[in-house]
């Protein structure tokens, strides 16, 4: 799958998430290791006054990541991960429920994760035809939350190679004013800006 043109490169961590407009849909896609770098990502924004929150469709919330970075900075953990919240959802219905509730009941100073959403719409339990009716409803919910002024980062890989996914997925990357990938190249990890709105906050 072929992504737009690139638009800069950066090894540094959390400089794509320093200049996020939050008034924009973010997604981070790419290779093994985004869900790590969400976490360094959740860390910067409690780190700038925020509190997160984590809708986790598939596991992928490991706090032990956020406690490394706390004390590589000599820092106790337990202030950080007291400002990140975590709700499971295991089902493409408890997604959407999660998703509306979210949107209806907003909390203010908060950054909204959607940690691996499409997972449960691909499994085998769900028929072909009702997951990408479900996974179009989850569109629908995402491309909300800027006229809700909900901030809103999706992290989701692009490897699965359900035929729903590749459907949906080019869907999802249109509906984002802000597009990041994480590639290796030569052995290192490179975060590929590939769309970014104009306005960084």
């Amino acid at each position: 799958m072929i992504l737009a043109e690139q638009t800069q490169i950066s090894t540094n961590v959390y400089e794509p998430i320093q200049n996020w407009n939050q008034r924009d849909l973010g997604l981070l896609t790419g290779e093994r290791g985004m869900y790590r770098l969400a976490h360094f990502w959740q860390y910067a924004m409690v780190c700038s006054g925020f509190q997160v929150f984590n809708l986790d469709c598939a596991i992928r919330f490991n706090p032990f990541t956020i406690t490394e970075e706390t004390r590589k900075q000599n820092l106790a953990p337990e202030p950080f991960l007291e400002q990140i919240r975590i709700q499971r959802a295991f089902t493409p219905y408890q997604i959407l429920d999660a998703l509306k509730n979210i949107l209806t009941s907003k909390e203010e100073n908060t950054i909204y994760f959607l940690l691996a959403p499409c997972k449960q719409f691909l499994d085998g339990d769900v028929k072909d035809d009702e997951g990408l009716f479900l996974l179009n409803l989850m569109l629908g919910f995402i491309e909300k939350f800027p006229g809700e002024n909900v901030p809103l980062l999706i992290i989701e890989s692009w490897t699965y190679s359900h035929k729903n996914f590749q459907i949906f997925f080019p869907k999802l990357l249109r509906a984002t004013q802000n597009l990041w990938e994480l590639k290796m190249e030569q052995g290192l990890s490179r975060i590929r800006t590939r769309k970014t709105s104009i306005t960084g906050l």
